[in-house]
């Protein structure tokens, strides 16, 4: 959500997806090369056509991703052609471990390259985040400096890429 904000105080129109939303069957190749593409994935894939950037703040799951997140990116490499492709990505991480998540968006980075996104070569993470963050703000001001750069960088790269 913060990250949201600011991209729309940038000036630029933001969607807003929860992982809820983008509930998909759990991906098998056996089942996806007889049956085709589950129908769950293609709104995702039409949204994913039509932006410039993505951001994605995932929580931290043993040292990785949700592995949810890794199914909605498994049924999206089999769409044609590939809506990721030429697209910026941010990855985000707040976790209540000390790591603050590195680890796994160490981890995400890789499917989002193989699928020729351009992630963007930073990483936001926030280690104890139960104890820095309440409801849509940081408890510290010296926190959201650090952030908004950021996010400001992120915007300019994305707007470098997306210049015809």
């Amino acid at each position: 959500m913060l990250a949201a904000a600011q991209v729309k105080a940038a000036g630029h129109d933001v969607m807003f997806k929860e992982y809820a939303e983008l509930d998909m069957p759990v991906y098998n190749d056996e089942i996806c090369s007889t049956q085709g593409i589950s129908s769950t994935v293609n709104p995702l894939a039409e949204a994913l056509r039509n932006v410039q950037g993505i951001i994605i703040s995932a929580p931290e799951y043993n040292w990785s991703y949700p592995g949810s997140l890794k199914n909605i990116i498994d049924w999206t490499s089999r769409i044609k052609p590939q809506p990721l492709a030429g697209k910026s990505v941010l990855l985000m991480c707040a976790s209540t471990s000390d790591r603050g998540g590195i680890v796994a968006m160490t981890h995400l980075k890789t499917p989002f390259e193989a699928l020729q996104a351009f992630v963007y070569p930073r990483v936001y993470t926030l280690s104890n985040a139960h104890t820095k963050l309440a409801t849509n703000t940081f408890q510290e001001e010296k926190l959201q400096q650090p952030f908004n750069a950021l996010v400001a960088g992120y915007i300019d790269f994305t707007n470098k890429l997306t210049k015809e």
